[in-house]
């Protein structure tokens, strides 16, 4: 799974302090990444966006885009 760098960076800094202050909890860590790690996450975990969800937002961004704009020009009439 692949996540934003910022996203990565947050879940990294939660991880190291809970390692830190539970031993157990980051052997736990460890044995769980070690037995998942050749495993691909099922279909319905899949964080990439299809391509017609990319395009309905796309859509749906220019028709929000094109109401203001028609908004904005009544409005200062």
């Amino acid at each position: 799974m692949s996540l934003p760098l910022h996203e990565s960076r947050v879940l990294a800094v939660i991880e190291m302090g809970l390692c830190k202050q539970d031993q157990e909890l980051a052997a736990r860590f460890a044995m769980f990444n070690r037995l998942v790690e050749a495993e691909t996450p099922p279909g319905r975990e899949r964080v990439e966006p299809s391509r017609w969800t990319c395009w309905a937002m796309t859509a749906a961004l220019l028709v929000a885009m094109v109401a203001i704009g028609v908004l904005a020009t009544l409005v200062s009439r």
